[in-house]
């Protein structure tokens, strides 16, 4: 390996094999006071996690705040990760899911053009993807959709030919499989 290589690598990864990399979600438990998020979101980006979605809210209990990260990485960068983030003050509880593991969800809201002649076809489409229209408009149509992130990539890809004119995606949110 070379000197940059070496100085490049992360801890916790050198030793994984090349093309081990694969999602996984992650979900804190922070005490949701100022700054708490924020050391959460330092420790990610020093370690050079490569999120794909981040998405912060209240959870169940009060006072405590429910951050939800979707990282690919190989199984031991994110273990490692877990373990960075299981040292902050702040962290109650870090939970891994390997994909699969989890239930998740993403919320979409996509603002597509459209005319009176194919808005019926436009909204016909988003219901087959579970998708219910939230605003009319004389050239436009928002769609909003729930679903996993496949779902709503899969709609998307279907409604390109309309031309989307926004689109607001939340992220991934992941709750935990009763076994």
């Amino acid at each position: 390996m070379t000197e940059q290589a070496i100085a490049s690598a992360r801890a916790g990864q050198a030793d994984a094999p090349q093309g081990s990399a694969r999602l996984y979600t992650l979900a804190l438990l922070v005490d949701d006071r100022q700054g708490a998020v924020d050391r959460v979101v330092n420790v990610l980006r020093r370690r050079r996690a490569n999120m794909r979605t981040l998405v912060v809210g209240p959870s169940e209990e009060a006072g405590v705040a429910r951050v939800t990260v979707v990282v690919d990485d190989a199984e031991v960068g994110v273990e490692h990760l877990s373990e960075q983030l299981r040292k902050i003050v702040d962290v109650r509880q870090v939970l891994l899911f390997p994909a699969g593991r989890a239930i998740e969800r993403e919320l979409a809201l996509v603002k597509v053009n459209c005319t009176a002649a194919n808005r019926s076809e436009i909204i016909e489409l988003g219901q087959h993807f579970g998708a219910q229209a939230v605003d009319l408009a004389p050239e436009t149509l928002t769609l909003q959709v729930t679903g996993k992130g496949e779902q709503v990539e899969q709609l998307l890809e279907r409604l390109q030919p309309y031309g989307i004119r926004e689109l607001a995606r939340s992220g991934c949110l992941a709750i935990a499989r009763d076994e």
